[in-house]
């Protein structure tokens, strides 16, 4: 499997070349990528409890972000004796055209209100994979507040260009297909190599959905669809209802955007159901350990080795 580890995960898989802000900070700082906790501090680690924090933390720090354009924070939160840093957003742009270098892009969007959905979906599909997001007003404007990721090793543009082989090369390339697969259900429109982030367990972090959540039904290119799919992850797929989506997206999604996200899922299922046919569940199909916990799921299991 060793080619694998080179070629499956490479540009192709993840392709963006707009270099995210927070990757270079966090990649930089791996060691100090959350505070210092004081002795004895427990770190909330269900969802429930890291939200709460996020909501709920007191500001004891606050600075900028140098890179980038649109103004992100690097906010330290206090609770109890528990300090851990949160990424806040506030930038929230729609316009229906947008002349960039590159040309025109239609329905173009870069808002904070995509982390906070690509958040609430990932956990929806059970998925694990996109770092804690909350709503929380920063300085009187509505925001995105995001857990900072813990013990970054390094970004995924790090590992390629450095060619360094992961320890269980399958296990990272089936973690990249489910990475694949919801970008091309949120119509990522800048996935790259930086924002997609390895911590020392070997577990992939998703970060940067602000260029997401577009109105169109059909997918940005279903070439970048992986020809196996994660068992779970297809169930819970064509679990999603618009009652649910409407319900959980409230403030973030419009209803065409809720529209395009079925749409494209429908595309996805089809596509993954005529694989299936052709050439045998046991060949598409695979599954991956647990990652989301909750206070009533204890359970810490590691990416697959």
């Amino acid at each position: 499997m060793g080619s694998l580890s080179r070629c499956s995960h490479a540009p192709h898989a993840v392709r963006g070349r707009r270099l995210v802000v927070l990757t270079a900070i966090l990649v930089t700082s791996a060691a100090a990528s959350s505070s210092p906790e004081a002795p004895g501090s427990s770190p909330p680690l269900a969802d429930a409890e890291r939200e709460a924090f996020l909501l709920e933390g007191k500001i004891v720090g606050d600075r900028s972000i140098p890179e980038g354009i649109t103004l992100p924070r690097r906010v330290t939160l206090r609770q109890d004796d528990f300090e851990h840093d949160a990424l806040v957003q506030t930038h929230d742009e729609h316009e229906t055209r947008k002349h960039l270098e590159g040309g025109v892009e239609l329905d173009f969007r870069d808002s904070w209100r995509n982390n906070v959905a690509a958040y609430r979906l990932d956990r929806l599909l059970g998925l694990g994979f996109v770092p804690v997001t909350v709503v929380r007003s920063y300085r009187q404007e509505p925001a995105g507040w995001s857990w900072w990721v813990d013990d970054v090793l390094m970004a995924e543009k790090d590992r390629y260009e450095r060619g360094i082989d992961p320890p269980a090369p399958l296990g990272w390339v089936l973690q990249v297909f489910v990475v694949r697969v919801f970008d091309q259900l949120i119509y990522n429109f800048d996935r790259s190599l930086e924002n997609l982030l390895i911590d020392q367990d070997w577990r992939a972090w998703m970060i940067d959905h602000t260029r997401s959540f577009k109105v169109f039904g059909e997918l940005r290119d279903e070439k970048e669809l992986p020809g196996r799919c994660e068992r779970h992850l297809l169930a819970a797929m064509r679990r999603l209802d618009r009652p649910t989506l409407a319900r959980t997206m409230e403030g973030l999604l419009s209803g065409r955007q809720i529209d395009g996200l079925l749409e494209r899922r429908d595309k996805i299922v089809r596509f993954y159901d005529h694989l299936i046919a052709t050439r045998g569940e046991p060949a598409v199909l695979y599954e991956l350990p647990l990652r989301v916990r909750s206070a009533d799921d204890p359970r810490d299991q590691p990416s697959p080795r």
